[in-house]
């Protein structure tokens, strides 16, 4: 006679689903096999040899360049300021010359300050 094994009363428990960490290291293993990775460091060197080539400057010596730029633009204010009130007052000498000098032609003796004669203090 034959004999069957006794009958487990519990049902098979199917497969359990693989871990996260599992699914992500064979994610990982997968991308470092593919072509991908290699158009990523293709991509990498091109942008480094491309980079090397440009006339790049440090953040440093941008930054030291640009306050010196902004110094020299308030400067060159100052001075155009100070242009144009010599200009102003260099007209102003001119034209008051140009008055003494009219008045002188038709006779009259230009005013003095001080208010005293021309020929000095007679008392």
């Amino acid at each position: 006679m034959d004999t069957l094994p006794p009958s487990d009363p519990t049902p098979p428990s199917p497969p359990t689903p693989q871990s996260p960490r599992a699914f992500l290291r064979r994610a990982a293993q997968a991308l470092e096999q593919s072509p991908l990775k290699d158009v990523q460091r293709n991509v990498r060197a091109l942008a480094h040899s491309a980079a090397g080539r440009l006339d790049l400057v440090m953040r440093e010596e941008f930054d030291a360049l640009q306050a010196m730029l902004n110094a020299s633009v308030q400067r060159i204010a100052q001075l155009e300021a100070q242009v144009a009130a010599l200009e102003s007052h260099l007209a102003a000498s001119e034209q008051a010359a140009r008055q003494q000098a009219a008045a002188t032609q038709t006779g009259r003796e230009p005013s003095r300050a001080g208010g005293g004669s021309p020929g000095g203090d007679t008392a």
